[in-house]
């Protein structure tokens, strides 16, 4: 991998005890938020526990935060400056989230308490802290439970794709919609055959890799949309492997998960392997400037006074909801 330097030109940055106070500060924040909306949290919870397609989400909170920590170069440097427009974008939130609540909308509801973990940085940190880390933000929609409206079109993808390897290989079969009869038996492309519970998590783990090896959006939207087609195109294999291994009697019987995951587990390595292959050269940026404590002393009072005004804020939807009974 190459590397070029980048030294800023008059760069006052925070001290480490500083930027220790303004973490605490937006977690501390974050966690009065998700107090807020608890019965919203509880339903991601509820949403993650009962399905394996979106299991991933409890994970996504985590590793978003050790991505904000790998791009550290990118923001260390910056001041933060709060920032006012951030305050519109969480009470837009709050109304979205209080819309969602008021028509039964529970993703509504949901994406609403997802974005405003990003607002919250946007207000209490800046817009250009913002930018400069709304890429590893952006792993946080991975937690919305959401994609089985596409299911039906992964099903068919499915099936063509298995009926092709069986013509590929001459085996005669019958379709009637998405059940497969072959001379072994009868196959039925379910739901969850479509691949959508490797799917989701497949492209998170991509969005992750992109984050942590591209700096170039248009590589990272590229390296993703290359990932969605390889994952569809290995959920293809994985079924048209369990069929013909039963069809020749090599693998009757077999479980579907262990032929599954290791069919996946092959595929991403291989993936990411051949997206180091197009890695780019990276920007190193040079933290050498000095600090200042009078300027790190405003801005963490800042930061407090926006975390009060953004709990505010965000309040007033739940709490309209408890005063004035805005119930579905």
């Amino acid at each position: 991998m190459d590397a070029r330097l980048i030294k800023p030109a008059a760069v006052v940055r925070l001290a480490s005890r500083e930027w220790q106070v303004i973490g605490l500060i937006v977690l501390a924040t974050t966690v009065c938020v998700i107090g807020l909306f608890w019965p919203t949290v509880e339903s991601l919870v509820a949403a993650w526990s009962s399905s394996r397609t979106f299991a991933h989400g409890f994970l996504m909170l985590p590793v978003t935060g050790y991505l904000v920590w790998c791009c550290r170069q990118a923001w260390l440097p910056l001041t933060p400056e709060p920032s006012a427009w951030g305050v519109v974008a969480l009470s837009a939130i709050g109304a979205a989230w209080l819309v969602g609540h008021r028509l039964n909308l529970i993703w509504l509801e949901q994406l609403a308490v997802i974005a405003s973990l990003p607002g919250l940085v946007w207000t209490l940190l800046g817009t250009t802290i913002a930018r400069a880390i709304s890429w590893p933000l952006g792993l946080l929609i991975f937690m919305l439970p959401v994609g089985t409206s596409i299911e039906p079109w992964l099903q068919d993808f499915t099936t063509l794709f298995i009926l092709g390897g069986l013509r590929l290989v001459d085996v005669p079969y019958l379709i009637q919609e998405y059940r497969i009869t072959i001379a072994s038996g009868t196959w039925e492309v379910a739901p969850d055959c479509g691949g959508l519970r490797y799917l989701l998590p497949g492209l998170a783990l991509s969005y992750a890799f992109a984050t942590l090896v591209y700096q170039q959006p248009v590589r990272r939207f590229t390296f993703l949309g290359i990932s969605a087609v390889i994952l569809m195109i290995a959920n293809g294999i994985r079924a048209y492997g369990i069929i013909m291994g039963d069809y020749m009697g090599v693998a009757e019987g077999a479980d579907h998960r262990i032929f599954s995951y290791t069919i996946y587990g092959l595929t991403m390595p291989l993936l990411f392997w051949c997206a180091l292959r197009w890695e780019e050269t990276k920007n190193v940026v040079f933290l050498g400037s000095s600090a200042n404590s009078d300027r790190g002393s405003h801005v963490m009072k800042q930061a407090a006074v926006m975390a009060l005004v953004s709990l505010s804020v965000l309040a007033i939807a739940p709490l309209s909801v408890q005063l004035w009974g805005f119930t579905p």
